[in-house]
């Protein structure tokens, strides 16, 4: 499959050589590479770097959010998360949207040349020892915010790396009102959280009501209708000072995460403000 993707980004790019060559016979114009790349409109709330911290070359894009520079640094690129093609897994097909997404990055990335300003975070690595980062064009557009406006991927907001995150905020829900991408997929809708399936996995959003709190030794767990769990490991809670957690029961809230399933529970970790809306009475 690999080698496959690989050929069909070839094809594009070359594929349109001969006619950009005979635009330029008849126009006079010099001949420019193109890619299939289609330049995207971002919120206002997206704005060029004021801080950077290198520049680099792209040498090879993994998938929608992971791509290795021409040093050999391994990139996770920060404040999205795009569908998985498991590669640890090759027996599984790629998830909806995957090869989208690895291709539309390849097309930006193709189209500036492969070459990205890198900004850090507050935090550095990740537990796979990836190098964290937000990546602009040259011109200075996000590519998290590209990739999220085209909706092939969702917002990742994983503290304490939440700079920029008002753009992401603003890209994902423009994408979300258009249905564009992943928005389409039934699974990607708001749930009520008394709706949402025993057995789901993967990225959800939820909304219900808080019927309990409870606490165990390493969390705080806000319990919704439908027996739907949100877990706030007691080190998160630290992100949240503006919130009193345990003071949520009978209110209405609105949760986004990857669930998990445990002994026929959905769960969702909770780890950041941007995650969990307490909604008006």
């Amino acid at each position: 499959m690999q080698r496959a993707r690989r050929w069909r980004a070839l094809f594009l790019v070359r594929g349109a050589l001969p006619i950009l060559c005979l635009t330029a016979l008849l126009t006079g114009a010099p001949a420019q590479a193109q890619t299939p790349w289609t330049p995207v409109d971002l919120p206002e709330s997206c704005q060029s770097p004021d801080h950077v911290h290198g520049r680099a070359t792209v040498a090879h894009v993994f998938d929608g959010d992971t791509v290795r520079l021409d040093d050999g640094t391994r990139v996770r690129l920060i404040g999205l998360d795009t569908p998985e093609y498991h590669h640890r897994n090759p027996d599984l097909d790629p998830e909806p949207f995957a090869e989208e997404a690895h291709d539309a990055l390849s097309a930006l990335l193709a189209y500036h040349g492969h070459q990205v300003i890198v900004v850090h975070d507050r935090e550095l690595h990740d537990r796979f020892q990836r190098l964290l980062a937000h990546l602009f064009t040259p011109d200075g557009q996000s590519v998290t915010a590209l990739m999220l406006a085209q909706g092939l991927a969702t917002r990742l907001t994983i503290p304490p790396n939440d700079w920029n995150l008002d753009c992401y905020r603003d890209a994902e829900r423009r994408a979300g009102e258009a249905r564009l991408g992943l928005w389409a997929l039934p699974e990607h809708r708001l749930f009520d959280a008394r709706e949402l399936p025993r057995d789901a996995e993967g990225f959800r959003r939820v909304e219900g009501r808080v019927v309990r709190i409870g606490e165990s030794s390493r969390a705080v767990w806000i319990n919704l209708e439908g027996d739907v769990a949100l877990r706030v490991d007691h080190p998160d809670l630290a992100n949240f000072p503006e919130l009193d957690v345990r003071a949520l029961e009978n209110q209405r809230v609105r949760a986004r995460g990857h669930v998990y399933n445990h002994r026929g529970q959905p769960r969702i970790r909770i780890r950041h403000p941007a995650n969990l809306e307490v909604l008006e009475p």
